[in-house]
């Protein structure tokens, strides 16, 4: 049996940033998907196609791309809607996570690191194995020389709490999971990023790109 091509939608109001997003994902060996455009979250939800991410600018005409989530995600059940933004400051990614968005991308990250975290995303939106990328993480991964810096999408999400200064129960609580879950997560960050203590992880992160230097307090 033949399965559709993952979808992403790019939701942003500047014509030009949407063709540079859509050129840097549509040729990058990471990612295979088919792509569709809207310049605001209302022609967003006019589209008559399957969608399985949505790539959402946070700023949009006729009000920020916060409100629209639940639209979006009203529209596309399935869809992961991950909050694009040149900001990162830790309101805007507490703001994100209370509307509903189910991540937090920064416009000043890598293209590589960018490319990765959609690949992953993409993945995760089809949990049943619904289609397989022809190129394996793992092989790309050493292709563009940044496979040690890519984190799982739930890894990624810890690592900004933890460069916000969360504790982890209070990022179990925000995430809605268990504490011994995100103790686990970050486990996995510190042996990611070889570092032995949080702050190190952090600044490990940044160093390669993975976080913007702005991040932190």
């Amino acid at each position: 049996m033949t399965h559709p091509m993952p979808s992403v939608l790019l939701v942003d109001d500047h014509p030009l940033f949407r063709k540079g997003l859509r050129m840097m994902l549509s040729t990058s060996e990471l990612v295979q998907a088919s792509f569709h455009e809207a310049g605001s979250v209302m022609e967003a939800m006019d589209l008559d196609v399957r969608v399985d991410l949505v790539l959402l600018d946070i700023s949009m005409p006729g009000g920020d791309g916060l409100s629209g989530i639940a639209g979006l995600r009203e529209r596309w059940p399935e869809a992961h809607v991950v909050i694009l933004s040149g900001y990162d400051h830790q309101e805007l990614m507490r703001d994100a996570a209370r509307s509903g968005a189910s991540g937090f991308l920064s416009k000043a990250l890598a293209p590589e690191v960018i490319c990765t975290q959609v690949r992953q995303w993409l993945q995760e939106s089809r949990p049943d194995g619904a289609f397989e990328m022809t190129v394996p993480l793992e092989s790309a991964g050493h292709a563009t020389g940044e496979h040690e810096d890519v984190l799982p999408p739930r890894q990624y999400e810890v690592l900004k709490l933890v460069a916000q200064g969360f504790s982890n129960k209070a990022i179990a609580k925000r995430l809605d999971v268990s504490e011994h879950t995100i103790r686990n997560q970050v486990v996995a960050i510190l042996r990611h990023f070889g570092a032995q203590t949080r702050t190190q992880a952090v600044a490990n992160a940044q160093r390669h790109g993975v976080l913007p230097g702005a991040f932190v307090k």
